[in-house]
């Protein structure tokens, strides 16, 4: 029994020491991220620029995946029955999918930039062209709208040519912005040079993402592992767990999102060409865009939207506004729960949440990937809450503790709240004071 009684204290003693020595190397590191900052901040954004093709192609390949699992099932047969070796047929069928995919997802990026971009540029040179004729079309209307209750000062307005007041703005900004002609020109170029890496970029993850798909099999099992070996078996199972719970989340939320976003694009378009709007090409797929982002991106394709449409025809503008309105109330309560679902399982709080925080980080792609990041978090820490209040032996279920008033210590148990608990305490507390002063 002594001897027994020496190992298991030699364990916890053990156990707290590497618990101290972890806990030294963590703070150890902590200080030297706080006191190097900028150089840390500089080696992970050049880590960030040189991966950029790696991270490129396994973001092509994530959206590529789908198609071409779904092409592999159609086409198991046919290679079965051209190549008599079934491995043979395996590979080649994966190999030309891969490729399918591949050609789709560029097809269609192409497709939109090249429908999109051209109608852009020329709504930009129109608007630009046309702008004090548009401005004064406004103002009539605007006008006629009050039936000519600020008509002086409507007609006032119309004096002004926005095009000599943005030309006084820009005199006026001359006279603090050191403007030179060389730093222009070495912006100019940067940004090209810019374009034309982001443009190779895109080549090389082109083929990472088909290598990607080729070995996906392979990367999972290797993983997996890994975790078996490194992890004890309960704490392995836990971490497949996770893993394969954000798989889904990513999946669901982020195709689901795309597919969302790709009906409510034609829904505009086709709504555009019924109420005979102005360029219904480039509103529509500004709203389809935008609408990627959760909770604010219907609001934020609306402005630039409706404001091109209102500088065209204001009336129109008007009636768009009310329409953009009434198409997101109903992706909102019926096409985006039918095919999202409950993807995340988080609540509307938690979405905004994420898409701030994740825009406020990370721009665009940050609020769009935040949501299912989130919603992991919330997964995993929903999971530890659960299994910490099991050990305890208290119930899992969260709706147990809304009405939660305190822990009955003696039994164990959770007492909800009631207002006689409110005129206990008081009696208690009165009894205290009284034993108090009678002692006194």
């Amino acid at each position: 029994m002594p001897e027994d009684r020496y190992e298991l204290e030699e364990k916890l003693r053990r156990k707290k020491m590497r618990g101290y020595i972890y806990a030294a190397f963590i703070i150890i590191i902590f200080y030297f991220l706080l006191k190097n900052n900028r150089s840390v901040s500089l080696a992970i954004d050049h880590l960030l620029t040189v991966v950029q093709p790696i991270f490129m192609g396994f973001a092509m390949a994530f959206l590529m995946n789908p198609l071409m699992v779904f092409l592999e099932k159609r086409l198991d047969k046919p290679f079965k029955f051209i190549c008599k070796n079934p491995q043979t047929a395996e590979r080649v069928n994966r190999v030309v999918s891969s490729i399918i995919s591949l050609v789709v997802l560029g097809g269609v990026v192409i497709y939109i930039i090249a429908t999109v971009l051209p109608n852009l540029i020329n709504t930009i040179v129109y608007l630009a062209n046309h702008i004090d004729n548009q401005a004064a079309a406004v103002l009539d209307y605007c006008n006629y709208v009050t039936k000519g209750k600020y008509e002086e000062a409507l007609m006032q307005a119309k004096e002004y040519k926005i095009g000599d007041l943005m030309e006084e703005g820009l005199d006026f900004l001359k006279q603090y912005i050191d403007y030179d002609q060389s730093k222009m020109m070495t912006t100019i170029t940067s940004s090209v040079l810019s374009i034309g890496k982001i443009f190779i970029n895109l080549i090389i993850g082109a083929f990472v993402s088909i290598y990607v798909l080729l070995s996906k099999e392979m990367f999972k099992g290797q993983a997996k592992k890994l975790i078996c070996g490194l992890f004890k078996p309960d704490y392995a199972n836990i971490i497949l767990e996770i893993s394969r719970k954000s798989g889904d989340i990513f999946y669901g939320f982020i195709i689901g999102k795309i597919i969302d976003s790709i009906i409510i694009g034609i829904i505009c378009y086709i709504s555009c060409l019924i109420m005979k709007m102005p360029y219904p090409i480039l509103v529509s797929a500004i709203i389809g865009v935008t609408n990627i982002v959760p909770v604010f991106g219907p609001y934020i394709g609306a402005v630039p939207t409706v404001l091109i449409i209102f500088l065209t025809e204001p009336k129109k503008g008007i009636y768009f506004l009310i329409f953009i309105l009434i198409l997101q109330q109903i992706d909102g309560n019926l096409i985006g729960p039918k095919i999202l679902g409950d993807s995340t399982g988080i609540s509307s709080f938690w979405v905004v949440f994420a898409v701030v925080l994740g825009g406020g980080y990370f721009g665009f792609w940050g609020m769009l990937i935040a949501v299912p990041i989130v919603a992991i978090i919330y997964y995993i820490a929903g999971k530890l809450a659960k299994y910490m209040v099991k050990r305890r032996g208290f119930p899992e279920e969260t709706s147990e503790y809304i009405s939660l008033d305190h822990i009955d210590i003696e039994n164990n148990s959770l007492v909800p709240y009631s207002p006689f608990h409110d005129e206990e305490k008081k009696a208690r507390r009165r009894g205290i004071k009284h034993k108090k002063s009678n002692t006194k």
